[in-house]
């Protein structure tokens, strides 16, 4: 067996934020003394290493190291949820794309070349906007808002989807041209003729035949959107059009951490900044060696 290093070390580089995400529960449970939401004006900016505050704390007192662990338990379910929604609609669009071809082939394409050329920060700022004056969570039941958390935030919508939504609409463009490219190879095959023979529709042959076939292409382009929208989540957040000032993460821990700089706080930027390198950077080496 061959030893690949990048591979070990994407693995053990990913261990961190995935064990803090795990574990945010049971050292930071929201009603604790560390919760993420406890404010301790008393404490405020300390340093790392101070007693009790492992990661120190940003202006509000809040402990970094629960604030961290939660924000990666929200980035990383953003970043899967966002992958795999980016991938399903990518993959389906290109391989119909693919199978049809032709005039099908030529508009559903050139829709996407369209998506591309505009900046990817505009189609997010418009799509996010849209979407926050959508008034879902006034006319849902009462039972379904307490379920899902809906919050006031975005004017009732719920945060999380909205945002996987946001990020999905923009990804999933790569997505699609790759399995296009995929299925066209595959299209050459001889069972895929032997399927049309048989008289298989077209929706068999690309759920059935195609999209398995070109599942090893879409499944790296899956994991490389994870890193891609881990970062763009953060982005949002930054700018505040993110999860919410309700839902800890790191990219709302950089934005909270601007008031920080002005006290010499460092530290609450690079925590979420080194959990949000560290992450991609793990993804990257182990797409490599996949």
């Amino acid at each position: 067996m061959r030893y690949r290093p990048a591979l070990l070390l994407g693995v053990t580089l990913l261990f961190i934020p995935l064990a803090m995400a795990f574990s945010a529960p049971f050292f930071a449970a929201p009603n604790s003394a560390l919760s993420p939401f406890s404010l301790d004006l008393d404490h405020v900016n300390l340093p790392p290493g101070s007693v009790g505050h492992l990661l120190g704390t940003d202006h509000l007192g809040r402990d970094l190291l629960s604030l961290a662990a939660w924000g990666a338990r929200a980035s990383l379910l953003v970043g899967l949820c966002s992958a795999f929604t980016a991938v399903l609609i990518g993959s389906v669009w290109g391989a119909t794309s693919a199978f049809a071809g032709g005039i099908v082939d030529a508009i559903l394409m050139r829709t996407v070349d369209v998506l591309l050329s505009i900046p990817s920060i505009i189609l997010l700022l418009v799509i996010d906007a849209v979407l926050a004056d959508l008034p879902f969570g006034k006319i849902l039941p009462a039972p379904i808002v307490a379920m899902l958390g809906i919050t006031t935030y975005s004017n009732g919508f719920l945060p999380l989807f909205t945002v996987v939504l946001v990020i999905s609409s923009t990804t999933w463009l790569e997505a699609a041209r790759l399995t296009r490219s995929r299925v066209q190879s595959i299209m050459s095959e001889e069972y895929v003729a032997a399927a049309k023979a048989l008289g298989l529709n077209s929706w068999s042959i690309i759920i059935k035949h195609l999209l398995p076939n070109a599942s090893n292409i879409i499944l790296v382009e899956a994991t490389l959107l994870v890193s891609d929208a881990i970062l763009i989540e953060a982005g949002l957040s930054f700018l505040g059009l993110g999860l919410g000032p309700a839902t800890p993460s790191w990219g709302g821990m950089l934005n909270n951490a601007q008031a920080n700089l002005l006290s010499g706080n460092w530290w609450s930027v690079f925590i979420p900044g080194s959990l949000i390198a560290i992450t991609v950077l793990s993804i990257q080496f182990i797409t490599q060696e996949s």
